[in-house]
């Protein structure tokens, strides 16, 4: 298997087999292809280990297969539903996307799940959505601002179901551990914070020079498109905010872009895998945040550029009316 399919998914499923070996999945351990790997490179909450433990026992490929056919399945669906558009050649022309899949990365599964809630939240079945914000929300750092809306207006509309299925699911998971593993889970887990990612670039997509241009063109596209979608900016500004300048860190904006501009066009994602190649030189901090930066605005830009059918529509009108000027 290339080293570098389902290298995330590995980690992940390598550290809750540790943890069910006895180990402690926050310190050091081995992947399942025998490399080592440094204190931190697990570092989802405890909960985590409970709810992933079944999965882990599956094989590596088998599992990794059946989340990304429920990733990429699910947010079909979804857009399909959003845009009445296929959502496919999102997941190959826009490079985030295609890296998170070939990575085998969640924050696209954890994405669809926040998107499952809220279209149950507005169908008022608060049993399933309280559910699925209790699954997500093991990924605070892709969508606590959105969760944390969707539970502000259920509690300011007495939907006590919705906030019971939230914090029961919670408890089971948060508390459960506690019964496994102990109080000092919850120590490993801030020490495997503390050591997290130290060859990662830990900085948000609007940390200036070239930050500041990312934040405007994002203003610009809520204030053209979004204003009257708070879940959706609160998507966006969660995005913007993360503090991890790495490209599959930011597919939220892809979820964005489908809310709010059904007929976004596909040439401004094509982009996304020219800039690599633009960016040279060797891959240190500043240039991997320069990438993520640049890579997030062909995302935006699909938001507030002209479709692809008003670009062909125009060019047409424009040789029709050269056309006329000639005779």
């Amino acid at each position: 298997m290339n080293e570098h399919i389902l290298i995330d998914w590995d980690t992940i499923l390598s550290g809750i087999r540790h943890w069910l070996a006895g180990g402690d999945p926050y310190g050091p351990y081995t992947k399942s292809t025998g490399i080592e790997l440094p204190a931190g490179a697990f570092a989802y909450p405890p909960a985590t280990l409970l709810l992933g433990a079944p999965v882990a026992l599956l094989p590596l490929m088998l599992s990794g297969i059946l989340m990304l056919l429920v990733s990429v399945i699910g947010f079909e669906y979804w857009t399909r539903k959003t845009s009445q558009r296929s959502g496919l050649l999102w997941l190959l022309l826009w490079l985030p996307l295609c890296q998170g899949l070939q990575l085998g990365q969640i924050s696209l599964l954890v994405l669809v799940g926040l998107m499952f809630a809220e279209r149950a939240y507005h169908r008022q079945r608060d049993v399933l959505t309280g559910v699925l914000l209790a699954l997500v929300i093991l990924k605070p750092q892709t969508l606590a601002l959105p969760v944390g809306w969707l539970l502000l207006q259920a509690l300011l509309q007495r939907r006590w179901r919705l906030l019971a299925a939230f914090g029961g699911l919670s408890a089971l998971l948060w508390l459960g551990i506690l019964a496994v593993s102990g109080p000092e889970i919850y120590r490993l887990w801030l020490a495997g914070l503390q050591a997290y990612g130290p060859d990662l670039p830990h900085s948000p997509l609007i940390m200036p020079p070239v930050g500041i241009l990312i934040g405007l063109l994002a203003a610009w596209f809520w204030w053209r498109s979004g204003r009257d979608d708070p879940f959706g900016a609160l998507l966006l500004l969660n995005t913007l905010l993360i503090p991890l300048s790495i490209p599959y860190a930011i597919v939220g904006i892809a979820f964005v872009v489908i809310r709010w501009r059904h007929d976004w066009p596909w040439y401004p994602l094509v982009l996304s895998w020219c800039i690599p190649l633009l960016v040279s030189g060797p891959r240190t901090f500043d240039t991997l945040i320069l990438l993520t930066q640049t890579i997030s605005a062909t995302g935006l830009l699909a938001g507030v550029l002209p479709s692809t059918r008003g670009l062909f529509q125009a060019w047409r009108g424009r040789l029709q009316h050269q056309d006329a000027d000639t005779a």
